[in-house]
């Protein structure tokens, strides 16, 4: 059995403890009653985090370089993700999804990768009005038919699909958010011109999120509260939100986690392929990107537009506690616990308890420094800081 001492991240709380490490699982987390003086000196042992929104990472396209893609996030500290695609024919879409997952497959045998908890489809039944960096070409009217093309005979574990965004306010929303749920694929609301009202026709009994918090939705107005205000007065299961700070302000986030709270708030960090690589300018889905103020731009119609984010997720939680917008534990739990009771895989990953994997980080006690990744009880090489 290992035992590993610190600050250990616990119900939201950093407390002075031991992390007992056993067949790749967490044995026993023993807290210490009476702290010793070192307690300071102590480096913070949080869980791996859970990205539920990515495309790329590290140089790599989640639909091209899976692999190299989950073994960049885990060297950044991700340890599971929900690689996202975006929209497409179904029936293309349908059959790029099981390939991914087909691939997700072999690389959770693996012992140096983020984990795959399932895909993410970004669309293709959103608004073509909220399309953002989406494909208006590609996006898709709902319909059971269109449906089924995507999913063919499979029932979420089929392709792997876990999540889909889904603009509300569209004709026969509410539908397919129903088959959706008996597909085991969790619904999340986004690239929508929905109005409060149009939000709560369908989420009303039943379980949806939100897709990246204030960018390519109707906002918060006090005349017209929009579907970002239907997310902060509690209508939604849980929000992703950027934390780039670019894509999101300081101050909207504040009012967010406010809102939300850090267990339903999700810091997702959208990022692109050009994220983790230092690069200046990528070309990625025919565009050619370029990369400031931590986000990811391309030539739009009317000047440069977000593309998505540069910013990975431990960088994004930093960037947030230096900015005084969200405190250490806040930051980590909206990385951590937050996604996966979304996915409803707490007791598993994103919380320091006894049975759940023993994917955990070790960081450096002011700066949030990565200089350990553990992937089931294994520290893994490759993250030493230099």
């Amino acid at each position: 059995m290992k035992a590993l001492r610190g600050r250990l991240l616990v119900e939201g709380e950093l407390r002075v403890g031991a992390l007992k490490i056993d067949s790749g699982r967490i044995a026993a987390v023993e807290l210490e009653s009476s702290p010793a003086a070192d307690v300071h000196e102590l480096p913070i042992v949080a869980p791996g985090l859970i990205d539920l929104h990515i495309h790329g990472f590290g140089g790599a396209d989640a639909e091209v370089e899976l692999d190299k893609m989950a073994r960049a996030l885990a060297l950044s500290g991700t340890t599971a993700f929900q690689p996202t695609l975006f929209p497409d024919d179904p029936k293309r879409l349908g059959r790029t999804s099981a390939r991914v997952w087909d691939e997700a497959q072999v690389i959770n045998g693996r012992g140096d990768c983020a984990r795959v908890v399932g895909l993410h489809l970004e669309g293709p039944f959103v608004n073509p009005l909220a399309a953002g960096a989406l494909p208006r070409e590609r996006i898709v009217e709902p319909s059971r038919d269109a449906l089924r093309d995507l999913l063919g005979s499979a029932t979420g574990d089929g392709h792997g699909i876990r999540t889909m965004t889904l603009a509300p306010e569209l004709v026969g929303a509410r539908e397919l958010i129903d088959e959706l749920t008996l597909s085991g694929i969790r619904t999340s609301l986004g690239h929508s011109r929905a109005s409060y009202a149009d939000a709560k026709a369908v989420a009303t009994d039943r379980e949806v999120g939100a897709t990246h918090l204030f960018n390519a939705m109707t906002g918060v107005h006090h005349r017209a509260m929009g579907l970002a205000g239907f997310a902060l007065t509690g209508g939604v299961t849980y929000a992703e939100i950027i934390g780039d700070l670019t894509h999101v302000s300081g101050e909207a986030i504040e009012l967010a986690l406010a809102a939300c709270g850090p267990r339903r708030l999700c810091l997702i960090s959208d990022a692109l392929p050009g994220a983790g690589t230092g690069c200046d300018v990528f070309h990625w889905h025919g565009r050619d990107h370029s990369v400031h103020g931590g986000a990811a731009w391309f030539a739009g119609e009317c000047g440069d537009q977000l593309a998505g984010s540069a910013t990975g997720q431990l960088e994004a939680v930093r960037r947030l506690v230096v900015g005084g917008h969200v405190t250490v534990e806040e930051g980590l739990a909206m990385a951590t616990e937050a996604p996966a009771r979304a996915l409803g895989l707490e007791g598993e990953l994103g919380a320091l308890v006894a049975g759940a994997r023993a994917d955990f980080l070790v960081l450096g006690r002011e700066s949030l420094e990565l200089s350990e990744v553990w992937l089931a009880g294994e520290r893994i090489s490759g993250n030493e800081p230099g």
